[in-house]
């Protein structure tokens, strides 16, 4: 006699996909001023790189995880440097933070440029 499994194979894909979807859903830490939404955020790697007057207007975080976050993690700052008026980021580099040391952070500065 043949057991059945309480839940078939087929209907444990949408836990899985609802699992990565929420994963997928983490929100970038913003700390900040906002102003009017931008089209083009300009994206720099260091301060010295940004050859216009600028000042900073926020700082931003987003956790790296799973396969290609760091380019996830980049384009999530992206948008949310739209979102909140910059018209560039700087991405700073990775931080480890948190309850356990291996949660990886990427960290950018929004900036608004002077005229």
């Amino acid at each position: 006699m043949k057991m059945k499994h309480p839940l078939p194979k087929l209907m444990l894909l949408p836990l899985i996909v609802a699992a990565f979807t929420f994963h997928a859903c983490m929100t970038v830490s913003y700390v900040g001023g906002r102003y009017q939404p931008t089209e083009q955020v300009d994206v720099y790697y260091a301060e010295k790189d940004v050859k216009r007057a600028y000042r900073v207007i926020g700082h931003l975080s987003e956790q790296v995880s799973g396969l290609k976050g760091d380019d996830r993690a980049k384009e999530r700052i992206i948008a949310k440097g739209r979102e909140v008026g910059a018209d560039g980021v700087i991405i700073l580099g990775f931080a480890y933070s948190g309850a356990k040391e291996t949660e990886e952070y990427q960290k950018a500065q929004a900036i608004k440029y002077v005229e």
